[in-house]
């Protein structure tokens, strides 16, 4: 049997330092707020579901857009998700004087990001587009303007 080999003190004291220096370099529980989300460029499913009626839908158009919103909303969610997670990992690296690398692939992963969410919207206008007559899509479209602020 071997004998158990215990550390020297200065060993331990050594790697609790260790230990609290990455602590401190770690950036603290993100800090997030509501503009982390950021404004979708193009949001046109709720105007649409609030004026079905006044858009003139037809059975098959609310069918479409049942089943984009079933397939398309749980990965916007997560990106949505990813974008204020990231957000608020890269607030406490600044804050906490993380590493600049460190700081920098969290803004690369924010533009990722951020990209992959004018993705889907920008599909998303291109699904409405294609479902909706030329006349109910510049109706759309125009309810979505007017309510820009």
């Amino acid at each position: 049997m071997r004998p158990i080999h215990h550390p020297s003190s200065a060993w331990l004291t050594w790697a609790s330092g260790a230990l609290l220096a990455m602590a401190l370099m770690t950036p603290a529980a993100a800090k997030t707020v509501p503009g982390d989300a950021g404004t979708p460029v193009v949001a046109m499913m709720g105007i649409i579901l609030k004026n079905v009626q006044a858009l003139g839908l037809t059975p098959e158009q609310e069918a479409s857009f049942k089943a984009w919103r079933q397939q398309a909303m749980p990965e916007r969610k997560a990106i949505v998700a990813r974008i204020v997670s990231l957000r608020g990992q890269l607030r406490m690296a600044i804050l906490d004087n993380a590493p600049q690398a460190q700081r920098e692939a969290l803004m690369r992963d924010i533009a990722e990001a951020e990209l992959a969410h004018f993705k889907i919207r920008n599909n998303c206008v291109e699904h409405v587009r294609a479902t909706l007559s030329t006349k109910q899509f510049a109706q759309i479209r125009q309810l979505y303007l007017d309510g820009l602020q």
